[in-house]
């Protein structure tokens, strides 16, 4: 099976609209990259998105960046490496995982760290423990949102003459006559996206169709496909309609059927991440993630009909995730959500607006006693005690002697115990939230053919790639993913101008 001819053809026939040097497909974490690091490379640079606002699922995620060497890890004594992070990533992947992928991941995050603190973004001084992670590596800029990266990264481009326009989807790419180099792209400006709980957008013909020819490279920062509910039903059965997604609605397979025509080289498409932190108390992503960081940390998570523990509450999202939908169903088909809860001094590993918005969206709840928690959620009061008396045990002599839940110390002291009031609790269910597959890339973030060959002037980073993270990503490790390789797609579409 060879590339789809139906647009290298006519190349010599195509009349171009416009001219670019690179254009950038998407406005997340991993396309604000490559278009930075295109500009700065002085190339021509282009970024569209499909949508009528910039960002994508990074404008509406929780901000989490692991890397090894930060600010807050030296300041706090941390001891990490390269390797650890690599294992941690191999470990969450059950070793599915591109290895030349993640190591490239892991010795570049440092340096997107600070690639980003350059252009204007600004890191605040908290540290998290993310499930799976063997040690303490996650920092937020200074609000929980992704939205903080992504903007200062588009304003610092515009700044330095890159162009960014909405509404712009991208139909189909164009090859040379010869079918090896991409050297166009065809698209339609004034794009209106229709949300379709269906997603039949092959359906959707709004807008005017226009031809961008290119002389670097494209740079597929399309996303992933959490909320394309057919295409993801097709790849894992268990994913039904009925299971609730954390991503933004634009976030379907569109791009990646596009590039898959084009004779593309595909990786763990059916490998598909629930998010353990969701809580039916709200749709979509909302504030139950970014409290559940500190309650999974600092707090238990308990079966609310036995008020008893039954997973590592810092166990990677695939191991947590699973053990939920084990144990959530009852007899009769109704669900009773496990409760994951802390106390007031594991709360302050969020910020206090953070809890404050959880409550008053009621998916948080505050108590003063055990005794208000088990009866507000009918969790047996004594077993629910008990849960607490054995934690709090555990805790004080290092070692968690039922669930091997890790305990870290900072500044010399362990990780609190749950015994100071009041306390904070919400309810759980795990939600669509990641795609793991994509294209398959080089570690030049170069498109291959299923021949495994480079397809010129083809590039990916981010979501739209399969391989660096295997059958589950380690939580925290999407944005220094897709900053890395959002570079790297940048500089080697760059370097095809100089040939």
């Amino acid at each position: 099976m060879g590339i789809n001819t139906n647009l290298f053809a006519q190349e010599e026939s195509i009349k171009w609209d416009e001219e670019w040097d690179i254009v950038v497909v998407g406005s997340g974490f991993a396309g604000s990259a490559a278009l930075c690091q295109g500009i700065e490379l002085q190339a021509k640079t282009l970024m569209i998105d499909k949508m009528p606002v910039l960002g994508g699922n990074s404008a509406i995620n929780g901000g989490a960046f692991a890397i090894v060497g930060s600010p807050q890890q030296q300041e706090r004594g941390i001891e990490d490496s390269y390797e650890l992070y690599v294992k941690d990533i191999y470990k969450a992947g059950l070793g599915l995982n591109q290895k030349e992928l993640v190591e490239v991941i892991a010795k570049n995050g440092f340096e997107a760290y600070k690639f980003t603190t350059q252009r204007g973004v600004i890191y605040r001084d908290n540290l998290g423990h993310f499930g799976g992670h063997s040690v303490p590596r996650t920092i937020w800029p200074t609000i929980n949102s992704g939205g903080k990266i992504t903007i200062p990264l588009q304003e610092y481009a515009l700044k330095k003459g890159a162009t960014i326009r909405t509404k712009v989807i991208l139909d189909d790419l164009i090859f040379d006559k010869k079918g090896k180099k991409v050297i166009g792209i065809k698209v339609r400006e004034n794009y209106k996206f229709k949300f379709d709980p269906n997603f039949n957008e092959e359906n959707n013909k709004t807008g005017v169709t226009k031809y961008y020819k290119i002389n670097g490279g494209v740079v597929m920062a399309t996303g992933g496909f959490s909320y394309d509910v057919n295409f993801r039903q097709k790849l894992d059965s268990q994913l039904t309609p009925d299971l609730d997604c954390t991503n933004h609605y634009g976030a379907t397979a569109y791009s990646l059927k596009m590039m898959m025509k084009h004779n593309v080289k595909t990786k763990d498409l059916a490998w598909i991440q629930m998010g353990p932190w969701g809580s039916p108390d709200e749709k979509g992503f909302g504030i139950a993630p970014v409290f559940a960081i500190p309650a999974f940390a600092y707090g238990v998570m308990v079966d609310a009909r036995t008020g008893k523990r039954f997973v590592n509450e810092l166990a990677d999202r695939k191991i947590r995730a699973e053990a939920i939908l084990k144990i959530h169903k009852n007899a009769d088909g109704s669900l009773t959500h496990p409760i994951v809860f802390c106390d007031s001094v594991g709360a302050t590993g969020t910020r206090k607006e953070n809890v404050y918005r959880g409550i008053h969206k009621k998916v948080i709840h505050k108590f003063d006693t055990l005794e208000d928690l088990a009866e507000f959620y009918n969790i047996p009061v004594e077993s629910l005690k008990k849960t607490v008396e054995d934690y709090n045990r555990y805790v004080k002599n290092g070692k968690d002697e039922e669930m091997n839940k890790p305990f870290f110390k900072l500044r010399n002291k362990f990780v609190p115990d749950i015994s100071k009031p009041p306390y904070y609790a919400f309810r759980a269910i795990p939600k669509v939230h990641h795609t793991m597959g994509g294209v398959a890339i080089d570690t030049k973030a170069r498109v291959l053919d299923k021949n495994e060959n480079p397809i010129e002037g083809l590039f990916a980073a981010g979501e739209a790639v399969g391989g660096p993270h295997g059958a589950s990503r380690l939580g925290s490790c999407a944005i220094p993913d897709c900053l890395v390789f959002g570079r790297i797609a940048a500089q080697s579409a760059v370097e095809l101008l100089k040939v």
